[in-house]
C-alpha cells in the first residue's frame, strides 16, 4: 500500500512537473504581468490570453491563461493552470492546479491537482488528485489523499482516507472510509459506517449492516452479508478467508 501511495504521488508530481516546463517553454515570447488588476474579464490586464507572474487582484472576475503567484479574485478563472496560493468565491482551473485553493462557494480544476483544496460547496477534480479536499461535496476521477465533507466520491482506483456522511468509490479504493453510508467498488482496508458495502472486500468492515458479495476478512455489525462466502447472513460478526 505504501508503495501504491508513493507511486502515485511521484506520478502526479512528475506529470505537475512537466506540464509547468511544457507551459513555461509554450510563454516564450508571450506577454506576461508581475501584476493582474482590474473589474471584470475582459476590463482587466494584462489580456485575457496573458499569463500572471505574481499577484492577481480582480473586483469582480478575473481571466487569464495561466496564473503562478497569488490570486485574490472573487471569481478566478484560469484556461490552463495555476500553482500559489487562491482565494475566492469560485476558482476555476481548465488544465492543472497546484498549491493551495479557498474557494467560498466552489473550486474546480479540469485536469490534475496537487493541493489542499477548501470550498463551502465543492471542490472537483475531473483527472487525477493528491492532496486534501475539505468541503461538502468532495469529487475526484482519482484521489491520493484525505477527503473530508457530507459526501466524498471517486470514480477511478483512490488511495487514503474519507470522512463523511456517504464516501463513495466507484471502482477500487485502498484505505479508511467513515461515514453514514460507505461504499465501493472494490475495498481494501477499513470501512466504518452505519451502512457498509462493496462488491469485493479485504480487511474488516464495522457498522449495523455490512453487505459484499466476496469477503477476505471480517464483519462486525448487526447484520453482515457476505453473498458468496461459507455463510452468507450472519449476526454480530461474519468472515471468510
Amino acid at each position: 500500500m505504501k508503495k501504491s501511495v508513493a507511486a502515485a504521488i511521484i506520478g502526479l508530481a512528475v506529470a505537475a512537473g512537466s506540464s509547468i516546463e511544457a507551459r513555461a517553454e509554450a510563454s516564450e515570447g508571450r506577454w506576461f504581468s508581475p501584476l493582474g488588476i482590474g473589474l471584470f474579464a475582459p476590463v482587466q490586464l494584462p489580456y485575457i490570453a496573458c499569463d500572471v507572474y505574481g499577484v492577481r487582484v480582480d473586483c469582480i472576475m478575473g481571466w487569464n491563461d495561466n496564473v503562478y503567484g497569488v490570486d485574490l479574485t472573487p471569481v478566478a478563472i484560469c484556461s490552463s493552470d495555476f500553482a500559489g496560493i487562491e482565494a475566492g468565491a469560485f476558482n476555476w482551473t481548465g488544465s492543472c492546479a497546484w498549491g493551495v485553493q479557498f474557494g467560498a462557494l466552489a473550486n474546480v480544476v479540469g485536469d490534475k491537482t496537487i493541493a489542499l483544496q477548501f470550498a463551502g460547496v465543492a471542490n472537483v477534480v475531473h483527472g487525477d488528485g493528491a492532496g486534501l479536499q475539505m468541503s461538502l461535496v468532495n469529487y475526484a476521477n482519482s484521489f491520493v489523499g484525505a477527503q473530508i465533507g457530507a459526501i466524498d466520491w471517486n470514480s477511478a482506483a483512490s488511495i487514503g482516507a474519507q470522512v463523511g456522511v456517504a464516501t463513495v468509490d466507484i471502482e477500487e479504493y485502498t484505505g479508511f472510509s467513515a461515514g453514514l453510508v460507505n461504499y465501493a467498488g472494490k475495498v481494501t482496508g477499513f470501512q466504518l459506517g452505519a451502512v457498509n458495502a462493496a462488491d469485493e472486500a479485504t480487511g474488516l468492515q464495522i457498522g449495523v449492516i455490512n453487505g459484499v458479495n466476496r469477503m477476505h476478512g471480517v464483519q462486525i455489525g448487526l447484520v453482515n452479508v457476505i453473498a458468496e462466502g461459507p455463510l452468507p447472513i450472519m449476526v454480530v460478526a461474519n468472515a471468510s478467508f
